[in-house]
C-alpha cells in the first residue's frame, strides 16, 4: 500500500527545511505574542519542540484557503490584483509579506487572509471581540509600510466556508501604540543583546503555551 501520509509529511518537512533561513528582521506575523520567544528565534536558537506533522498540515492547508480567495477574486474588471507582496521598514527593522492588495479605481486596500477550523471560527463570531490581535497588528504594519488607509482581516471556517470581516485603520491610535511599544522593546533588547530587557510573560498565560523557546524564556539567555 502507498503510504500517502507518509509521502505528505515528507513533502512538507523537505519544503520547511528548503525555505528555512537566518532571520534577518522582525516578521510581521510574529508580533503579540511572547517577545522574548520572537527573540530568540530570530538568534536562531533551537526551540524546545518542532514543528509537528500535522502543524505543518495545517499551515500548508491554509496556504490552500488563502490562494482558492485569491483565484476567486482575481480577474474582476478594473480591479488589480497584488498577491504575497514583500514589504520592509529598516527603520523599524521589520518586514514580512501581505497576502492581496487590492486596487479599484484609485483606491487601495489590503487583505490578510487567515482559515480556523468552525469551532474555533463560531466562538470568535460569538464572542464579539472582534478579530485576534496579532492579526491586527500585522495587518497595520503592512498598512503602514504600504501607506494604505485601509484593510480587513478575512477568516475563512476551514469545515462549513464561512467568512468574516473585521476592518483595520490606519489611523487606529490604539494598534499603532500597542506596535510601536512592542517594536521598540525588541529593538533594544537587539541593540544590547540582552533578553532580560524583554519582559517575561506570566507563565500560565497563553503567549507562555505557545512559545516554543518557553526554557530560553525562563533561563533569559
Amino acid at each position: 500500500m502507498i503510504p500517502i501520509q507518509k509521502i505528505i509529511n515528507e513533502k512538507l518537512i523537505l519544503a520547511r527545511e528548503k525555505h528555512d533561513k537566518k532571520i534577518e528582521s522582525w516578521h510581521c506575523s510574529r508580533l503579540g505574542g511572547c517577545l522574548r520567544g520572537l527573540y530568540f528565534e530570530r538568534l536562531g536558537i533551537k526551540p524546545d519542540k518542532e514543528l509537528t506533522e500535522r502543524e505543518l498540515r495545517v499551515f500548508d492547508a491554509g496556504r490552500i484557503f488563502e490562494d482558492w480567495i485569491v483565484g476567486l477574486i482575481g480577474g474582476q474588471e478594473g480591479v488589480e490584483v497584488e498577491t504575497q507582496t514583500r514589504v520592509e521598514d529598516k527603520e523599524l527593522n521589520i518586514s514580512g509579506r501581505l497576502d492581496l492588495l487590492l486596487s479599484y479605481q484609485g483606491e487601495k486596500k489590503i487583505y490578510e487572509l487567515k482559515s480556523k477550523h468552525s469551532r474555533a471560527f463560531w466562538y470568535m463570531v460569538e464572542k464579539g471581540e472582534g478579530a485576534n490581535r496579532q492579526h491586527e497588528y500585522q495587518l497595520w504594519l503592512y498598512l503602514k509600510m504600504m501607506k494604505v488607509k485601509e484593510g480587513s482581516i478575512i477568516y475563512v471556517s476551514k469545515d462549513d466556508l464561512a467568512i468574516q470581516e473585521y476592518p483595520v485603520r490606519l489611523d487606529d491610535k490604539k494598534i499603532e501604540g500597542e506596535v510601536m511599544a512592542e517594536l521598540n522593546v525588541l529593538n533594544r533588547a537587539w541593540k544590547f543583546k540582552d533578553a532580560t530587557l524583554i519582559p517575561l510573560v506570566p507563565n500560565d498565560s497563553w503567549k507562555a503555551r505557545f512559545c516554543r523557546y518557553h526554557s530560553h524564556c525562563l533561563r533569559g539567555e
